[in-house]
Parts: C-alpha cells; sequence; structure tokens
C-alpha cells in the first residue's frame, strides 16, 4: 500500500500548499541519506517551511494599544499572534522531520503524487542544492548516500537528461553567485512562492 507523505497538524494557523508538503518530504529524504541531518540542511529545510509564512509586515498603529499588522492584504495579526504562528510552524515542520526520521517514506511512493512537471524539476532543483549544503567526513563535497538517493530520485522524476542537465547548471550557477547552498536555496524557493502567491 502506497504510502502518503507526512502532514502538519491541523491547526487553522499552519498552511503549506499540498504540493510543498510533498516536495518537502521528499527533500527530507534526501537530507536523511545519510543518517544525519546537518546544521546547514536543517536551515534550508527549516526556511523552505517559514517561506510559506506571512512575511514580517510593517505594524499599523490604530487607536487600540496593540499593534496591527496587515498580511499580503489577507488578514490580520497582533504581533503576538504572528510570532505564536511562526512558533507553532516551526514545531509542526521540526515534527514531520523526527517522524520522517523514524519512519522513512519511500521515494517512490513519494514521486508518484507529483502532479505537475513544474514540481518534479522544482524538486529536482531543490534535491540538488541541499546535497550540496554540507561535504561528508571524507571531505567529499557530496555525500555518497546523498548522491545515491539523488540518482535514484532524477529515475523517479523521470526528468529528460537534459533538462536535468540545465537543472543542475543552473542550480551550481547559482550556488556560485550566492557563495552559500542554503542563500541559493532560498533564492529559488521565493521565486516560486511569490509566483505561486501572485
Amino acid at each position: 500500500m502506497k504510502k502518503e507523505y507526512y502532514r502538519m497538524s491541523d491547526n487553522p494557523s499552519l498552511f503549506l500548499p499540498e504540493s510543498q508538503l510533498l516536495i518537502l518530504n521528499i527533500v527530507c529524504a534526501l537530507a536523511w541519506a545519510d543518517n544525519e541531518l546537518s546544521e546547514e540542511e536543517t536551515e534550508i529545510l527549516l526556511e523552505k517551511f517559514k517561506s510559506n509564512l506571512p512575511p514580517e509586515p510593517e505594524p499599523i498603529y490604530f487607536d487600540d494599544p496593540d499593534p496591527f499588522y496587515n498580511t499580503m492584504g489577507l488578514s490580520s495579526f497582533t504581533v503576538a499572534e504572528q510570532t505564536q504562528a511562526r512558533v507553532n510552524a516551526e514545531i509542526a515542520f521540526k515534527d514531520i522531520l523526527n517522524r520522517y526520521k523514524q519512519n522513512p517514506i519511500p521515494l517512490s511512493d513519494l514521486v508518484s503524487q507529483l502532479k505537475t512537471n513544474e514540481d518534479r524539476c522544482l524538486c529536482a532543483k531543490l534535491a540538488y542544492v541541499v546535497i550540496k549544503a554540507s561535504p561528508d567526513n571524507q571531505g567529499n563535497l557530496i555525500c555518497a548516500d546523498e548522491k545515491m538517493v539523488y540518482r535514484q530520485l532524477i529515475q523517479l522524476l523521470n526528468l529528460d537528461p537534459e533538462v536535468v542537465q540545465k537543472i543542475e547548471q543552473r542550480a551550481d550557477y547559482e550556488l556560485d553567485k550566492f557563495q552559500h547552498p542554503f542563500k541559493a536555496f532560498m533564492g529559488n524557493v521565493k521565486k516560486f512562492f511569490l509566483k505561486k502567491i501572485i
């Protein structure tokens, strides 16, 4: 029986599109391939998740002493509510990470649930950046275990080899440009989610 990806709690203050939650699970699989989660990988994964929370807005003060925030014109949060939402999001995210570590989901089950070619390409790009986030103990730029799982992922994504090559070249260019996997990763995430939101 096919296993579905791990979801967040039912807390209404936490929102992550289903397709992005699925990609998060897939990237988790890459990060846990060597049975370790480096600080860089954790930072990348956590920031991907938090990028779905409302950005830090400018406060608008009314007669009421409590400042209210207008988030992208969608809703208003008090400072305390928005802060709590971010705390809850981090807790939910870490719960997903821990559940995945304790009970990994086969990559084939996860990839089969991707519905669009855009999501498949994004998945390949983010996975590539994640495996280059930190070298292994032998000094290799890419951990052998993570590299093996990445190759398996690429096969399951069934992308044209030329497309994969372009994705990796673009990712390498951004890694060189930003000089840090985390910054390159976040550049991709922000562009993707802005496009989705707009």
